[in-house]
């Protein structure tokens, strides 16, 4: 009888089956727990292994993005995946899918299993919790005046999702991708964490599910314009988030704090995420960490107020540019071969331009919700409907069939996509490739040095350039200005080559 609950059924059905209360039928799956607990792995429902697995993928991905999800929603999803997951030797069995009906057992034996501790599956469908968004506000403003911290000292941390390679449905790159068996790079993902105050922002966090991507070969992943993590799901853990905390957050803000001669008192502001845990609440005695209320994050989250969408349209920006400059240089190159040669390496460096091109007016306006007191000349939200048009403009000079019609509403659904949960098609295919990351992970090597050889190439290559520069410009004095810009930019390599010439 204990065995037919571990199934899947439910104990009142069990009860109904064999003629016995229900309560002697919870006594016997509690005593068969430490017996069949050696041997589930060769008797439950392979089916049901996958599915979990599955479902356990797509309430991480959920409650990373922030959306509420009630039992029955739950409950639903898990039985179309059960479905989907079923193999074609099962089709016809409906004594297979009777066995899981995603009963209240069910789940409560599925959270234990998984350990989902910090993840929330509510009672009824929530929205945005306006009540406790309209007195959060208050409490803040309190903390803030007792504890006497400045605007500098404030921040706000938040992640979003990150599509790097993605491109617009409309476009013949997005549908032979999809077309495609397998693995599909528009739909690699990244973490990107974002942190900041009321005047600006840090270098960013970024959560690949590559340790060692083949672009970032011989590269020191500590030099880097933003803070360098891995995981397989490429998704925020607390112990991933701590490690951020800690090696990122503190040193940045130390830095950042110390040069405008400000006491190292920080106050952070999370939202209840499963990736932020509790052990943030004392993490360091000058760090104060508070939690926004469950169901605020949309309506009081700073970074939420649609500067992470800017950010993503300037992103979208730079990666379009970077194909039309690219074909711009070199005629024979079509679209895809451009799109197939962007790396992790560009993606890295476009996240750091995006990143610094957002205005300080446009991060101070993202506070007024949860501190209004700290904005100066509020004029509204910031909006992407110039960074929409600059991209379709920059779109249609790539041309060809490919984006010479390309619309703002497909740019902007290409940028909204970021916020897309999973579906259940591509949770099947994250199981079938979490075993092949490895493809895309290189051994972890010694960051390239330099040497005088080096510097020499880099030195001949550089006069070379000046001289071309020189050649080719009928102004001399615009030639001069650029060469003499080139050559100062170059000065610390100078310094650091004779430095290297007197060690040997």
């Amino acid at each position: 009888m204990g065995g037919k609950c571990l199934d899947g059924m439910s104990v009142s059905n069990v009860a109904h089956k064999y003629g016995c209360n229900e309560s002697k039928i919870r006594q016997a799956v509690a005593s068969s727990a430490p017996i069949t607990a050696k041997v589930t792995s060769q008797v439950r429902d392979k089916t049901l292994v996958k599915t979990e697995k599955a479902l356990n993928l797509w309430l991480e991905d959920m409650n990373r993005k922030c959306v509420p999800i009630d039992g029955n929603t739950f409950r639903e999803k898990a039985l179309s995946l059960y479905v989907l997951l079923k193999s074609p030797a099962e089709e016809g069995q409906l004594s297979d899918e009777k066995k899981f009906k995603a009963s209240q057992d069910w789940l409560n034996s599925f959270r234990n299993r998984f350990n989902l501790k910090n993840v929330h599956i509510i009672g009824e469908t929530a929205s945005a919790n306006e009540e406790a968004a309209k007195a959060y506000p208050a409490q803040l403003k309190k903390i803030i005046e007792e504890k006497g911290y400045l605007l500098e000292q404030v921040f706000n941390a938040d992640e979003t999702g990150l599509f790097w390679k993605k491109m617009p449905n409309c476009t013949y790159i997005s549908k032979s991708e999809g077309q495609a068996p397998g693995f599909k790079a528009a739909k690699d993902c990244m973490t990107v964490l974002f942190c900041g105050n009321a005047a600006g922002h840090l270098k960013p966090g970024l959560l690949y599910r590559a340790t060692n991507p083949c672009a970032l070969k011989g590269k020191n992943k500590n030099l880097l314009p933003v803070f360098w993590q891995s995981n397989k799901k490429a998704w925020v853990t607390a112990a991933l988030f701590l490690d951020w905390f800690h090696k990122c957050f503190i040193p940045e803000v130390k830095r950042n704090l110390e040069e405008k001669g400000l006491d190292f008192k920080v106050l952070l502001i999370v939202d209840n995420a499963p990736g932020h845990p509790v052990a943030l609440r004392f993490p360091h005695n000058d760090v104060e960490v508070v939690f926004l209320p469950p169901n605020t994050t949309s309506i009081l989250q700073p970074l939420n107020q649609d500067m992470i969408c800017c950010f993503k349209a300037t992103y979208t920006r730079l990666k379009f540019s970077q194909i039309y400059s690219a074909m711009d240089a070199d005629p024979n190159l079509n679209v895809m071969e451009c799109w197939k040669s962007f790396n992790i390496a560009d993606c890295i460096t476009y996240i750091k331009q995006a990143m610094d091109a957002i205005k300080p007016e446009t991060v101070n306006a993202c506070w007024r919700n949860l501190w209004k007191e700290c904005v100066n000349e509020f004029k509204g939200f910031p909006t992407i409907d110039k960074e929409v048009k600059c991209i379709v403009q920059v779109a249609r000079q790539v041309g060809g069939d490919v984006f010479v019609d390309i619309l703002e509403e497909e740019i902007e659904e290409l940028i909204e996509s970021h916020r897309e949960t999973l579906t259940n098609k591509e949770l099947e295919e994250l199981i079938k490739s979490s075993t092949d990351d490895k493809d895309d992970d290189d051994e972890e090597e010694e960051p390239a040095s330099w040497n005088l050889h080096k510097f020499l190439e880099v030195f001949q290559a550089v006069k070379h350039l000046n001289d071309l520069i020189s050649e080719y410009n009928s102004s001399m004095e615009r030639s001069l200005k650029i060469t003499s810009s080139i050559t100062d930019d170059l000065r610390p390599y100078q310094e650091m080559f004779q430095q290297l010439k007197r060690q040997q």
